[in-house]
């Protein structure tokens, strides 16, 4: 082979590789573009699912989206009302504990007019970004808020393993349906102790109109397995640390302090710290007053402290491991009432 043949190789060999290559890259292209159009069509059909059979899923996320629904579209304060809205924030604790409708007739026999609203989520205790959302509605904004757990710490710096703090309320957003499957089968399983799949469909609706008719308190009686929906008197846990105080920690350098400052001085909103509570036995009794919470929340905070971090209430007024019954939901009520009412009399402060 002469040279002219070599050269004219040279110059015949890149120009037969590119259509290939092309090709090759369309081909990509085709494969990527097909799988992001098979995502969409399966995310679409879950996400038809989810939402024309909300009541599928666990009772907690039914709850919990419900209210969410609630607090984000609809009207948590009546607007025409004068009285004085008190709104109580917590997780699963706060969602069996408070009973919105006790709490004003007790205000009500002392001759004031409140109208509270419970916003315990289950699983969750985080609060700030909702009450933000909720503060943007006029018939969201409390005169009265209260507290049981601080906000969210400061968010650590980027970590490749764990690169968003709030990664599950991010998933909740992009992947509602993410355990549809799971409980489909589950709901399947246990439909099965309450007369079939559509009755307990129907149970399951109806469980979440009455959450929303008592204005966010859920008496959670799925997990209640004694009768009377009581615990026995010796029950225990292995875990329980009788001698243990647990106290309040927050994070002074949190974003989210900074803005739940900005809302109660701009609203006018009068915050308190509330006891959660337990059972006798889990826990050892704390101090009547958290002292070292109190002067923190005095150099970081708006918001006050009122009682200890937690009250102790005995396994009769318990349904399960954590969660009060409606028996222990009055006491516990007519006990974060009574705190506010002493503050009252204390400050001569009508709120």
């Amino acid at each position: 082979m002469n040279s002219k043949d070599q050269d004219l190789n040279l110059v015949k060999q890149p120009c037969a590789a590119l259509p290939r290559k092309r090709r090759e890259g369309l081909s990509a292209a085709w494969l990527i573009t097909r799988a992001w159009l098979v995502f969409a069509v399966f995310w679409v059909i879950f996400d038809v699912i989810f939402q024309a059979f909300p009541y599928l899923s666990s009772g907690s996320e039914v709850i919990y989206r419900s209210k969410l629904n609630q607090e984000t579209n609809g009207s948590i304060f009546p607007e025409s009302s004068n009285a004085r809205r008190v709104l109580v924030f917590g997780d699963s604790e706060i969602l069996v504990g408070f009973i919105p409708e006790y709490f004003d007739s007790l205000a009500a026999a002392d001759g004031l007019n409140y109208y509270s609203y419970n916003s315990g989520y289950p699983a969750r205790g985080f609060f700030v970004s909702q009450l933000e959302t909720m503060v943007q509605r006029k018939s969201g904004v409390p005169n009265i808020l209260l507290l049981t757990v601080p906000w969210r710490p400061k968010q650590e710096s980027f970590n490749l393993f764990h690169p968003l703090q709030a990664d599950h309320d991010i998933a909740d957003r992009l992947f509602p349906f993410r355990y549809l499957i799971r409980d489909t089968f589950s709901f399947l399983i246990t439909s099965q102790g309450h007369g079939g799949p559509a009755k307990y469909y129907r149970e399951s609706r109806l469980n979440d109109a009455k959450m929303l008719q008592d204005r966010g308190y859920y008496f959670i009686s799925e997990q209640s397995h004694y009768p009377n929906d009581a615990l026995p008197e010796d029950f225990h846990l292995a875990s329980d640390q009788p001698n243990a105080v647990v106290m309040r920690t927050a994070d002074g350098d949190s974003e989210e302090l900074k803005e739940l400052n900005r809302i109660i001085e701009e609203h006018n909103v009068q915050c308190y710290f509330v006891p959660a509570y337990t059972r006798v036995g889990q826990l050892g009794t704390p101090p009547k007053s958290d002292q070292a919470f109190a002067d923190f929340l005095h150099h970081h905070s708006l918001c006050k402290v009122l009682g200890p971090d937690y009250v102790l209430y005995p396994n009769r007024m318990f349904s399960d491991a954590a969660h009060l019954n409606r028996e222990g939901a009055k006491v516990y009520t007519k006990d974060i009432y009574e705190l506010l009412a002493q503050e009252v009399i204390d400050n001569k402060n009508a709120f």
